[in-house]
């Protein structure tokens, strides 16, 4: 059997030890964009809200029922599912009563308001493998901005046919933020995205941008010296620059770790 191609994007994307700090850069970014969005209507007001930032050391990710309540679409748990299922109805798909559930459930990495201009942004931040190569869809950058789009397409096409169909004149869009593994990004997209959420300062979006991407590359720079450790079985070198929460042997994320590649002695390379 094949063993299925790893990559530094699959690892930062799913190993249970580093989900600490993959979280921490999820809602980082949320954070720096909110403390840097400087856009104010004519009133004074801030333009732009960040609910799921509630503080520099806290984060909520809202659900889609949350984002309907604060829209003023939620009108009771029995509407909102018979406004799922005839929703899906018209496009001819037929849902069970856990994936109607599971429809306004879903929680997107964070998301803003303008409460005033009546528009609201599913916020996503994606970390792929950036790879050299690229196919028809694109390369890797445009791929898993198709791929995002379309997880949260239909709840966002959902959330305007109900604005629309209740005379709100709520308008919802998605803006991803995608790094990759080894901290490439598409700049100019980038930019423009945080200049949409009112990041209107260069220097600002240039911190912001370099800040991520440095983060991205601290994690690839985890799993090379976790390479080390399993594969050159060197822990005397490889141990003393790995994080505390790693190198402790104490700890539950370095017993999982040794559960997965076994003792450091005895192997011949």
């Amino acid at each position: 059997m094949t063993p299925w191609p790893e990559s530094l994007g699959h690892i930062q994307a799913r190993c249970p030890a580093l989900q600490k700090r993959r979280i921490a850069v999820h809602h980082g970014i949320w954070r720096a964009i909110s403390r840097n969005s400087v856009e104010f209507h004519d009133d004074g007001k801030r333009k732009w809200y960040f609910p799921s930032v509630v503080s520099e050391a806290t984060h909520d990710e809202w659900t889609v029922r949350q984002i309907l309540m604060h829209l003023g679409l939620f009108s009771g748990i029995k509407r909102l599912r018979a406004d799922v299922t005839e929703f899906h109805a018209r496009q001819d798909i037929v849902l069970t009563f856990q994936e109607i559930t599971s429809s306004y459930s879903q929680r997107p990495d964070g998301v803003a308001f303008d409460d005033k201009n009546k528009h609201c942004v599913f916020l996503e931040l994606t970390c792929p493998m950036d790879l050299v190569t690229s196919s028809q869809e694109g390369d890797w950058a445009e791929r898993k901005e198709l791929e995002k789009n379309a997880r949260y397409g239909m709840h966002i096409y959902f959330i305007n046919y109900l604005s629309a169909l209740h005379g709100r004149p709520w308008n919802c869009t998605q803006a991803n933020f995608t790094v990759g593994a080894r901290g490439s990004l598409k700049q100019t997209q980038f930019q423009d995205r945080l200049r949409l959420l009112g990041v209107t300062n260069s220097k600002a979006r240039d911190k912001i941008q370099g800040a991520h991407s440095l983060k991205k590359l601290a994690l690839s720079d985890i799993i090379l010296k976790l390479f080390q450790v399993s594969i050159l079985r060197s822990p005397e070198w490889a141990l003393s620059s790995l994080p505390t929460e790693l190198a402790n042997s104490q700890t539950p994320a370095f017993k999982l770790f040794k559960k997965f590649t076994g003792p450091f002695r005895g192997l011949v390379i």
